[in-house]
């Protein structure tokens, strides 16, 4: 038999997903021995074939009523049935879809000079559902025919070994009890991922953020802030993930449904500015009825502001239309972004003067995270701490046990760093690093490798622990002194390597870099990215460290190096126990354990 397949958003609106269905069914009837072709030039070509399978995603797409009249004509697809229309039989479902459904097309539109890229989710892609159905039923989406979310296929059913990366088109993988047993079988590929329909933030735990920033997970984490309503809910899971994200996430939001008035647009802007403040991208969802609005200019400029992360990290709304009209070829006019920001101005000034100024880099508390050495990658929930008793207020107020302060400091629960997100509620710092200062100085070391041995929640040795410093010295003294000259500045390496009056070649760049990375694992500095975009200022216990004496330092030094994870694994598992001979930690080492060895010898010529 001679079967035909057509993908009805390809042929009418060109779309950069291929169409899963569609290649579900082309494995199963070239397995059955069919001669099985993706029609995509001509509607007329159905008359060729003894069966044709027509899909569409989306309601909008047209398809001339006369190919869905012929009797061997099947369809199928969100954009005939809102709720999916029927299921494909259990054997195709579960069928192997054949990627190369497509091949024929994309060889043409490459040869007519188009980029790869465009194709990639053609072309470098597994697709595939691990888990079916989500519980949410929100009115704008088509995902209503599952009332729960079920298991519905293991990663190998659909796997393609040759292509590199996978993409997984779940409901809602957060709703789904078993969630980790899916990354377990997504992760067993050894292939990079990504789930496209987005996830559900409001689901998230901190178990679950854990689990997914750790995970080999391709491109933006994707989530959605589709009602004002969710305002609190969102802001709080935003902060929880982004405890453990040092990526700036994505976030739908969908215009244009509820109403396609002057008071839409205002909430759009205010989901825009409250993911602005917490450090994630806005993706402005355009419903197709924001079509027969009066200000479906301004959704259409709002989306592209907010959809090109390039534009929206630098410029405020305002910004962006100016700068398109510097643009505008002919200054004689306005070109379509000026003119839909004065004509909404010039109706609503209030909503104006409230939003059209935020910038993203103004706005985001997270522009400059915990960093290199540290076990999270910004604060907690500041109500989180208060629940549990252990914001710094508490600590230094005497209501919490000073083991349990100790245990908490050095497994890198409690950062006094998050003292200087504007949302934090805790904001004596100088109050809180003293405190620490002290309670180090009068803690034993015996005592304090005690309180390490009893903790059972010790941060993991990993890459982002590892450091190979070639002067002590330098790391806990002439840096330190730097950064102390111009408190608060940040500086690159390039900068310090300057002050030290050093050459910027690579190897003395790495070499300070190395020692940056020794000085941050001990809470001196604070230093996010690395090489040339890494920022470095003191951290607010370096500033206290700085105004004690080389006596109380050479201390606080011994008891810091009690932060790094090898130091205290090393004493937990006995490993200690070295020879008596003593090696200057300041001298220049060769290799990474050369580092361990001499620190945990020094660390035993002082207990």
């Amino acid at each position: 038999m001679k079967i035909g397949l057509i993908d009805a958003d390809l042929m009418d609106n060109g779309t950069r997903h291929p169409n899963l269905a569609l290649m579900k069914i082309a494995g199963y009837y070239r397995e059955k021995g069919n001669e099985v072709t993706l029609i995509y030039n001509d509607y007329e070509e159905v008359k060729e074939y003894d069966k044709v399978f027509i899909s569409k995603v989306f309601s909008f797409t047209k398809i001339p009523e006369w190919v869905i009249e012929l009797e061997y004509v099947e369809r199928g697809g969100t954009g005939f049935f809102p709720d999916g229309g029927p299921n494909l039989s259990n054997e195709i479902e579960h069928h192997m879809p054949y990627y190369d459904l497509y091949k024929e097309y994309i060889d043409e539109q490459l040869e007519a000079g188009k980029n790869r890229s465009r194709f990639s989710d053609y072309l470098d892609y597994s697709i595939g559902f691990t888990t079916r159905g989500c519980f949410r039923k929100c009115s704008f989406c088509v995902n209503k025919k599952y009332n729960r979310v079920f298991r519905h296929s293991k990663v190998e059913e659909f796997l393609n070994k040759e292509r590199p990366y996978i993409y997984l088109w779940d409901d809602n993988i957060l709703a789904f009890e078993n969630w980790e047993e899916v990354l377990d079988d997504i992760e067993s590929t050894g292939k990079q991922f990504q789930f496209r329909q987005g996830i559900d933030i409001r689901l998230m735990t901190d178990k679950k953020a854990k689990r997914f920033n750790a995970a080999k997970y391709r491109g933006d984490f994707i989530f959605a802030f589709d009602h004002i309503e969710d305002k609190e809910l969102i802001i709080e899971k935003v902060q929880l993930w982004k405890r453990y994200s040092t990526k700036i996430c994505k976030m739908y939001v969908i215009s244009g449904y509820e109403s396609q008035d002057a008071e839409d647009i205002e909430i759009v802007f205010e989901r825009i500015k409250i993911l602005m403040k917490y450090g994630a991208l806005p993706y402005i969802m355009r419903y197709e009825d924001y079509k027969k609005s009066t200000y479906k200019g301004m959704y259409i400029q709002l989306a592209r502001w907010c959809n090109q992360p390039n534009f929206f990290k630098k410029k405020s709304f305002r910004e962006y239309c100016i700068a398109n009209q510097e643009y505008h070829t002919n200054k004689e006019t306005n070109c379509a972004a000026y003119q839909v920001m004065l004509d909404f101005e010039k109706k609503h000034p209030e909503i104006s003067e409230k939003y059209f100024n935020l910038k993203f880099e103004e706005e985001n508390i997270y522009k400059f995270q915990y960093g290199f050495g540290r076990r999270y990658a910004n604060k907690p929930v500041c109500d989180a701490c208060v629940k549990k008793n252990i914001t710094w207020d508490s600590i230094v107020n005497k209501k919490v046990d000073e083991n349990e302060i100790l245990k908490l400091y050095f497994n890198k629960k409690i950062d006094l760093q998050c003292c200087n997100y504007r949302n934090s509620i805790c904001n004596d710092v100088d109050r809180y690093s003293k405190y620490i200062i002290e309670l180090l100085l009068k803690t034993e070391i015996k005592d304090l490798v005690n309180i390490i041995e009893e903790s059972n929640d010790l941060e993991e040795i990993s890459k982002s622990t590892k450091f190979n410093f070639k002067d002590h010295s330098e790391a806990v003294d002439k840096v330190i002194k730097i950064l102390n000259e111009e408190k608060g500045r940040i500086y690159s390496i390039e900068e310090i390597a300057t002050v030290l009056e050093k050459s910027s070649d690579e190897k003395t760049l790495k070499d300070i870099e190395e020692n940056l990375k020794f000085a941050a694992l001990l809470d001196l500095v604070q230093m996010t990215g690395i090489k040339s975009k890494a920022k470095i200022r003191l951290s607010n216990l370096g500033k206290i460290y700085y105004e004690c004496s080389e006596e109380k330092k050479e201390k606080i030094i011994m008891r810091l190096l009690f932060r790094i994870p090898d130091i205290q694994q090393a004493f937990i598992n006995e490993n200690s126990c070295l020879n008596e001979k003593y090696v200057n930690i300041s001298n220049t080492v060769g290799y990474r354990g050369s580092n361990l060895e001499n620190m945990l010898i020094l660390i035993n010529k002082n207990i």
